[in-house]
């Protein structure tokens, strides 16, 4: 469910054990794990310990998740920017303020990613949580021109999971790897009716007790409303950008992005728990696009998607420029400063883009969820929204951030109750 900082025991009276990590020294309950000692390393969450670490890896886990140590000379900051980060702190930040940290540079970059990572310690702890997703079909009716999975692309093998891999996959990754929630992609594709959909939610749902966020794009009212009635909690649905024009040249005709914000709209009025943002370095876009879809991403997000442009094979914008790492980084700690306690993963197109160091860069920005690709092997190099996506076997990631107890289900449900029932100001 989460990774967390290790914690070593200092103390031992009973049940209780007195540990030490990056946030200084403190009480907690050990009665999930017999036979600890003086010395060991461990994982906790919400005070009771979950898991035994290995020293070794104790220290692996330390590397992964520590901050690089950065001194900040304030002197060399702006007063402007040192204003902006004060008052992120008491309200929304204007969309000129946005533009201004957007397109810091050397120090003050620096010092806007140090803020985040500290306000994300500060308001989330070192927890980063993990997710699967099951991608169940690469077919689509859509001709998006940034993706890979166009109708027009027709060089592209065509699968579909059934209802039973579909299950399978699910369900093995809950009750046998310990996942507690699951992202089911697929395309745009018609071929999975309402009641296909409600079937495979009621199945997995019979079968283990899961967190389930659908992926399928715009499929009305009355399937989402359904869809929420059997079991699922939330749904992943990007609007990619905030731009009208910018939102029809990426999509064609048919698509409309007053559609797309009605269907964020209901899924909120409906209690889904909304996981949406957008693509940053579309061709076309601009920096004031940008903090356009910060600002609406903030209004609208339980937990901000959002990644780099990647030109792919096959598609109208092979040969342009892929999107800013840089940039995207700054974004996501952006995001930090303005929702405070909010689950921001780290993209696979970020991921894909900038590897490993990637993934450890916008975790230091502020971003605090990772989602891993269980998809079956054979399907999983079809579903190619962009080429050479980044794909990691079983890592200290899976092996120490998914735990099996009753604990780590109860705290992702109260976080998300949290993240839907909060009120939302400026």
């Amino acid at each position: 469910m989460c990774l967390t900082v290790p914690a070593q025991i200092i103390e031992l009276d009973g049940t209780v054990a007195t540990v030490k990590d990056s946030t200084g020294i403190k009480k907690i309950q050990i009665t999930l794990i017999p036979d600890l000692k003086v010395g060991d390393w461990i994982l906790y969450i919400d005070n009771f310990a979950v898991e035994k670490v290995d020293k070794h890896e104790a220290g692996e886990i330390l590397e992964l998740l520590s901050a690089p140590d950065q001194q900040i000379d304030n002197s060399l900051l702006s007063e402007k920017f040192k204003t902006i980060i004060k008052d992120s702190k008491l309200r929304t930040l204007t969309k000129e303020e946005i533009i201004y940290l957007l397109e810091t540079q050397n120090i003050e970059e620096a010092a806007l990613v140090a803020e985040a990572n500290l306000v994300r310690k500060t308001n989330i702890k070192d927890f980063i949580c993990i997710h699967g997703i099951i991608e169940f079909s690469n077919w689509c009716t859509n001709d998006c021109a940034y993706c890979g999975l166009r109708e027009a692309n027709k060089t592209i093998g065509r699968y579909r999971m059934t209802i039973d891999e579909i299950v399978k996959t699910a369900v093995e990754a809950v009750n046998i790897t310990g996942y507690k929630l699951l992202v089911l992609q697929s395309g745009d594709d018609p071929f999975y009716t309402d009641d296909m959909l409600v079937e495979i939610i009621e199945k997995i749902k019979a079968e283990c007790r899961v967190f389930i966020l659908v992926s399928v794009g715009e499929r009305g009212y009355d399937c989402y409303k359904r869809l929420k009635e059997v079991g699922v909690s939330g749904a992943l649905l990007r609007f990619e950008t905030t731009n009208p024009i910018l939102f029809q040249k990426m999509h064609g005709v048919g698509k409309k992005l007053t559609n797309r914000m009605q269907h964020l709209k209901f899924l909120r009025e409906l209690g889904y728990f909304v996981a949406t943002g957008s693509i940053v370095g579309l061709p076309g876009q601009t920096i004031e696009d940008v903090a356009d879809d910060v600002l609406t991403t903030k209004q609208l997000a339980h937990m901000v998607s959002t990644g780099p442009f990647v030109p792919c094979d096959e598609t109208p914008l092979v040969n342009l420029p892929q999107g800013s790492v840089d940039l995207c980084f700054k974004a996501i700690a952006i995001y930090r400063l303005m929702l405070k306690s909010t689950r921001i993963p780290v993209a696979t197109a970020l991921e894909t883009i900038a590897g490993e160091d990637g993934r450890k860069k916008a975790l230091q920005a502020g971003a605090n969820s990772l989602m891993f690709n269980i998809t079956p092997e054979k399907y999983r190099p079809l579903y190619k929204i962009y080429p050479n996506k980044f794909f990691q076997e079983k890592t200290i990631w899976q092996k120490y951030g998914l735990f099996k107890y009753e604990e780590s289900y109860k705290m992702l449900e109260e976080r998300m109750i949290k993240e839907i029932t909060k009120y939302v100001t400026d």
